[in-house]
């Protein structure tokens, strides 16, 4: 009680003070009519909140640690966010690292004081700093690239000089430019252009009385024209961090608060009064909105380890599955008998399982038929070769590999020879056209070539994509057949794209990413009258296994070779019957 009645007593004189106070604080000149109107809904987002001594990923390394990323520390971008109280056009932005949300700033971090004199140990410590070598604004060229203009968000994440950077998740990422400064204008996000950045140290103390760490702690965004506003308008200013033109360097432990301040002139530099003495604090003669902060603190990332197994499917048969009719679940119709008995042989499958996304290939059309056994020749004749004639035969062969560098598929075998030796002559290492008369035996991928007669790639664009090389199922009538001239279509079923719907791993059979080599591309095409499909085969492949196709930097997802085969015979070629097992052997690199 005695306490309240000694307030009360001194009541009137408390409110003297007060109003003494007050007035104190009127600047000569008239303080901006927003300066004590604050920044709203400001937020800092962080790259990454690991620690500034942290920027290597989970297996201690840099290779999927980039800056801007969130497992590098070293190197964050910083990305803010707030509303505007004022109409004033803003000509400068101010952003002010410190230990504390008011008065007195100490930039953040562990060593400090310059030289490392207070934690020498930097393996696990870090200051805050502001690294500056030669930053630059994103072009508005690229503006509608990196941001999403309807709602504001980063649609890829941009790193200054990509051409040091690889970000695995935005390939074709190759914009430069580290910062961004732009407005809501009507629900369209507006870049703001015209801004230049510059980095201080900035404290209040001294690095020799170790209050201050003489870090780089303080940006600054300048623009002579200035961003026109209105109250309640929406701003962010993105700051990205690259490999060396710039980027913020998180402290080693603990919160941190950035001091933000807009200003209605432009800051040149120099010590006038928007000089850094005056910048920090600033003078609130040139503030619109400011004297608040935002607030973030340092975490070290959570670490997670597994592991993913080399996985590889390789199968080689005479039957591409994808030929075969099933029934696509819709209830319109009913596989046939036919369609039932050619999916037998698919271990357990009928003709009314939906295809899967990667079937693997089929050693014959039925149960009842040889496994990988193909017959080559005039079918009227007991399957036996002419002077006058090429015949041919296929097969296919389908891999799928989670090797990152890619796989090679190579053959091994020897030419056709009977049963005492006599062989028909392979036609070697150079691809030949078919030539009735003499002795030949060869084999080609029959998946088309770019620029060839035998072009099969479906965009008909100069380079290699997912459109290139599809599986030609096309046969040559009379002087060709294979395992599966019973199937009711050479080519892709209807059904197997309808079993597929929806699933973004399917693809239609294609050798792409991997490319055939040059001498075994083009064993799509006619054999006979003009011939235009061309083949090669050595049997010292027997020894030396011989590639056929490869790719060497990504992934291998379901490919499909056909491989087709030739013969022809000469007038003296001895009487026989000829064999060969031709092995394929997939070598994926990891």
């Amino acid at each position: 009680m005695s306490t309240l009645q000694s307030i009360v007593r001194r009541g009137t004189s408390l409110t003297a003070a007060i109003a003494l106070a007050v007035g104190a604080v009127v600047p000569a000149v008239p303080v901006h009519a927003d300066a004590l109107n604050p920044l709203t809904d400001r937020s800092l987002t962080l790259s990454s909140s690991a620690p500034g001594w942290e920027y290597l990923d989970g297996s201690g390394n840099p290779t999927y640690a980039p800056p801007n990323s969130g497992a590098n520390g070293q190197k964050t971008g910083n990305y803010f966010k707030f509303k505007v109280s004022s109409t004033a056009v803003v000509k400068t932005m101010s952003f002010q690292y410190c230990t504390t949300s008011a008065g007195d700033c100490l930039a953040p971090g562990d060593n400090g004081w310059n030289s490392g004199t207070r934690n020498p140990d930097t393996s696990t410590t870090s200051d805050l700093n502001i690294h500056n070598d030669n930053a630059g604004e994103v072009s508005n060229a690229n503006f509608g690239n990196i941001i999403n203009t309807s709602t504001g968000d980063i649609q890829t994440i941009p790193g200054g000089d990509i051409s040091t950077v690889n970000y695995g998740t935005h390939p074709g990422n190759n914009y430069t430019g580290n910062y961004i400064v732009m407005y809501n204008n009507g629900g369209t996000w507006t870049q703001s252009t015209g801004w230049d950045l510059s980095v201080h140290n900035v404290e209040t103390g001294t690095v020799g009385a170790e209050t201050a760490t003489g870090k780089n702690n303080y940006i600054v965004l300048t623009n002579s024209s200035g961003m026109s506003l209105t109250a309640g308008q929406e701003v962010q200013v993105l700051f990205f961090a690259s490999d060396n033109d710039f980027y913020i360097t998180n402290p080693g432990s603990n919160e941190f608060f950035v001091k933000i301040n807009t200003y209605n002139d432009e800051y040149d530099g120099g010590n006038d009064y928007l000089g850094l003495s005056d910048l920090a604090p600033a003078s609130e003669d040139y503030i619109i909105d400011g004297g608040v902060t935002v607030a973030n603190v340092m975490n070290h990332s959570i670490r997670i380890q597994t592991k993913v197994l080399e996985t590889m499917q390789f199968s080689v048969g005479t039957v591409d599955p994808n030929m075969l009719a099933s029934d696509d679940g819709d209830g319109v119709s009913t596989p046939s008998t036919l369609e039932k008995a050619l999916y037998a042989d698919t271990t357990g499958l009928t003709g009314e399982t939906k295809h899967g996304v990667c079937d693997p290939i089929l050693g014959g059309m039925s149960p009842s038929d040889p496994v990988n056994v193909l017959r080559m020749g005039r079918k009227t004749a007991e399957n036996s070769l002419e002077v006058a004639n090429t015949f041919a035969t296929h097969s296919f062969w389908r891999l799928s590999s989670n090797s990152s560098a890619g796989a090679t598929v190579y053959y091994s075998g020897n030419t056709l020879s009977n049963t005492v030796g006599d062989e028909i002559a392979e036609i070697g290492s150079t691809e030949e056209l078919p030539k009735t008369g003499e002795e030949q035996f060869g084999l080609a991928l029959a998946n088309g070539k770019l620029g060839s007669a035998a072009d099969l790639d479906l965009d008909n664009d100069a380079s290699p994509d997912v459109f290139s090389h599809p599986v030609d199922y096309t046969v040559e009538a009379t002087y060709e057949q294979g395992a599966d001239d019973t199937a009711t279509t050479q080519g892709v079923d209807d059904s197997t794209t309808t079993d597929n719907s929806g699933n973004s791993s399917w693809h239609s059979p294609r050798l792409w990413p991997l490319i055939p080599d040059a001498n075994y591309d083009e064993g799509a095409g006619t054999l006979n009258g003009t011939p235009t499909a061309k083949f090669a085969f050595v049997s010292s492949s027997t020894l030396i296994p011989e590639p056929i196709a490869s790719e060497n930097s990504q992934v291998v997802d379901c490919v499909t070779g056909r491989m087709r085969y030739i013969a022809n015979i000469a007038a003296t070629t001895p009487a026989g019957i000829y064999t060969t097992a031709i092995n394929y052997i997939a070598a994926p690199q990891y």
